[in-house]
């Protein structure tokens, strides 16, 4: 069990002694800014503690806080309480009661006599507390102080029981509420227990903290300030007008879905965007589920030389390269080759290109995050990230396919917009659902929106944008596409309508082009 230091425990008497009030003194002189501070303080908590972190008495105090939902609570209701629920203090990992395993005269305490013991102290603490005027500067400060503290002796303690149990042939017990012992021993239960242990990291994570404001005078002198200055948040056009018309740029922060059929343009779609970020200086990072990063780097390739001649050739028309070709290496001719060297040469040279990269291997929901962090730390710190198919993700723990993805799809959202040091562009392709595909086929004058469409219904909820494709076999060989509008959580959506696409390059344009 982590010890607090003296400085610690000041902090803790700060944030407790801010949200208390059930022992005030109704002489004391501070009595109503108590009372309206600690209002204040008191719906900020959760925010700052979304789960008990705290041990002995403070443990229990943010029980029946939050847990038991008791904001205010008397002396004699304190007892009650705790004479009600005697396991919270008796079989929780969250107190030690060593301390009050003695009598005065030597013995054995029992239950019972731990039990009083305890809530005598626990009295003498809410009434200390209580009387305590904390404003909220100082509450939100030892906050913050006991916070960073936290964090870093939580993950000293962590580091300590993963290197027992890598080592030790017994493993070692882990408390758990309810007289709960797990036994954790050996890699598998190394990674469960890392996992368990960082889920309590990210909610004390500042950009997971629940946060408000007011529209007041303040805010509006901030947000004049912000109109004055170019939208530092603007990343791309997707560059095909009847969609740009509507979306304007996509912004960091956001998430694009891509729908499609099964082998129906959603990842070449995809790729084109990708092209187009790393033209405009982005970096990119891919992590394809489905395919190898080396079918990526011949889809961009083909692309690159594609985008390239689109405007060079415009009278003889686009230097369309089919994709597999390029990663087979079956193009003889001299002059495709250069292209292809070229092209090649762009991508892993060129300063003006953005830095293109890839994460292999399955994605598991309890820990890709984690490998997202690390690669943009020490490998790319990316501006675009495109996860081939989020859907695909699994679990180390048997977490049915419904709940991981849903668990992914949010938790990934929160991950672009706030964890990383600059929020990025999220690219997720998912498939349609089949009955969907079905429908279509037979009313190709329809349309998908947001009732329909995913296989998941966290691919529609989730993104910001979500753009559907479908295009039949004739359309396909006649380079047309379909693009749906199927939801927009900032815009007004798109009408539907039909662009040229040459798939084997990955190249999307208007039709008229």
């Amino acid at each position: 069990m982590i010890n607090y230091s003296v400085g610690i425990i000041e902090c803790l008497e700060k944030i407790f002694g801010g949200v208390l009030v059930g022992g005030l003194r109704s002489d004391n002189v501070m009595l109503k800014d108590i009372i309206k501070s600690s209002k204040i303080n008191l719906s900020r908590f959760t925010g700052f503690f979304p789960s008990n972190i705290f041990k002995d008495e403070y443990a229990i105090f943010y029980e029946i806080l939050i847990t038991a939902n008791a904001k205010t609570f008397s002396v004699n209701q304190l007892r009650d309480i705790i004479d009600n629920n005697r396991d919270l203090v008796l079989n929780t990992p969250y107190v030690d009661i060593s301390r009050f395993a003695k009598t005065d005269d030597g013995r054995q305490a029992t239950d019972d006599e731990i039990i009083e013991a305890f809530i005598i102290t626990l009295t003498e603490k809410l009434i200390e507390l209580s009387n305590e005027y904390v404003d909220e500067s100082e509450f939100s400060s030892s906050c913050n102080i006991f916070i960073d503290w936290y964090k870093k002796a939580f993950l000293a303690e962590v580091s300590t029981n993963m290197a027992a149990m890598m080592t030790s042939s017994d493993g070692i017990e882990i408390r758990k509420p309810g007289k709960r012992r797990e036994k954790y021993m050996g890699y598998d239960d190394t990674i469960k227990y890392y996992n368990e242990s960082m889920k309590v990291l990210r909610e004390l994570s500042e950009e997971n903290r629940v946060r408000s404001f007011k529209v007041n005078d303040e805010w509006l002198k901030k947000d004049m300030e912000k109109s004055e200055k170019s939208d530092d948040k603007a990343l791309l056009s997707i560059g095909i007008k009847e969609i740009d018309d509507y979306l304007g740029e996509l912004r960091r922060g956001n998430m694009l879905g891509i729908l499609g059929p099964p082998k129906g343009g959603k990842t070449r779609f995809s790729n084109y965007i990708v092209q187009i970020a790393l033209r405009k200086g982005l970096n990119v990072c891919i992590w394809p589920l489905e395919g190898t990063p080396e079918e990526w780097i011949s889809n961009q390739v083909a692309c690159r030389i594609a985008m390239e001649s689109a405007d060079e050739r415009a009278q003889d028309g686009i230097l369309r390269l089919d994709s597999k070709k390029v990663l087979q290496n079956r193009y003889s001719e001299p002059s495709i080759k250069r292209e292809i060297a070229s092209a090649k040469t762009y991508l892993a040279t060129n300063e003006n290109c953005g830095r293109l990269s890839f994460i292999e291997g399955a994605a598991y929901c309890e820990d890709f995050l984690d490998v997202l962090q690390d690669h943009y730390d020490n490998e790319n710190p990316f501006d675009v990230l495109v996860i081939d198919s989020l859907v695909n993700i699994l679990s180390r723990y048997g977490k049915g396919k419904s709940e991981r993805i849903s668990d992914a799809y949010m938790r990934l959202q929160a991950f672009i917009k706030t964890k990383l040091r600059k929020p990025a562009l999220a690219i997720m392709p998912a498939q349609l659902k089949q009955d969907t595909v079905d429908f279509l086929r037979k009313n190709p004058d329809e349309t998908i929106d947001v009732t329909g469409g995913g296989e998941s219904a966290e691919t529609i909820r989730t993104p910001d944008e979500v753009i559907g494709l479908f295009s039949s076999k004739e359309e396909r060989t006649g380079n047309i596409m379909h693009m749906y509008h199927v939801a927009s959580r900032h815009s007004q959506s798109f009408p539907d309508f039909m662009c040229r696409c040459y798939l084997e390059c990955c190249y999307f344009a208007h039709l008229e082009q």
